[in-house]
């Protein structure tokens, strides 16, 4: 449904702090056609008095061509390099002694529509598409975020909700994540996980129980082997 132009799983919140420190960013991705979502806009409105910081401040472009233009100014203008990258993103390493040193790690989202993962369109398609109510967090301007209408309360309280599972193994993984960082997960948002594994196909099972299981035995895995768990893990 539809309140007022924004989707009315969706909310208006102020920017607290933490945008200093990403301006110049914004800038960019003003020209490059992209939009900041995820942890550190989460940061930047919660609540708390000292929540939870953000290492980095992920990027997403909204078309296949913003990326590459983003990536081009990145490495060829602006003097980063590339730090690490897999079928999902591209992590950047900001130039010695310049300002980008005080911006959180920058990580460029590599536009995707597979099904239902989406990290490309508008910024509530986008932000549809995250986990955790903690996350669905998406800077609009310097003041304001747009933020899952269940973010204030979830991020106040530190729990995690989950809203979407695209595959019940890495929601699991990042369900510990959080947990290290002090967040709490309820019995009922558990058991989804154990609901959508039951619901999952013998053969996707199998597949993730036989790379995982090769992980306990091999040191080294071949890059399509990586690329084919990591597709798994966003399977919906």
């Amino acid at each position: 449904m539809i309140n007022g132009g924004v989707l009315k799983m969706f909310q208006k919140v102020p920017i607290i702090r933490g945008f200093t420190e990403i301006e110049d960013l914004v800038e960019i991705c003003e020209q490059f056609n992209a939009v900041i979502c995820g942890g550190y806009v989460r940061y930047m409105c919660s609540p708390r008095k000292n929540p939870v910081q953000a290492k980095d401040v992920d990027v997403f472009p909204k078309s296949e061509r913003s990326f590459n233009d983003l990536k081009q100014h990145f490495l060829e203008v602006k003097g980063f390099t590339v730090k690490h990258e897999n079928n999902v993103s591209l992590t950047l390493e900001a130039p010695k002694g310049t300002i980008w040193e005080y911006c959180p790690v920058i990580q460029l989202i590599k536009p995707v529509k597979e099904g239902a993962i989406v990290t490309l369109g508008t910024l509530e398609e986008i932000l549809e598409n995250f986990d955790f109510t903690v996350v669905r967090a998406g800077l609009l301007s310097s003041t304001f975020a747009l933020v899952d209408e269940d973010f204030l309360s979830d991020e106040k309280k530190m729990v995690l909700r989950l809203k979407n599972i695209h595959c019940p193994v890495s929601s699991l993984l990042r369900c510990m994540k959080y947990g290290n960082k002090g967040y709490f997960l309820r019995p009922m948002e558990a058991m989804k996980l154990f609901m959508d594994w039951d619901n999952r196909s013998n053969e996707y099972k199998s597949q993730l129980v036989e790379f995982f299981d090769k992980s306990r035995t091999e040191d080294k895995w071949t890059r399509e082997e990586i690329d084919q768990l990591e597709a798994l893990l966003r399977i919906d």
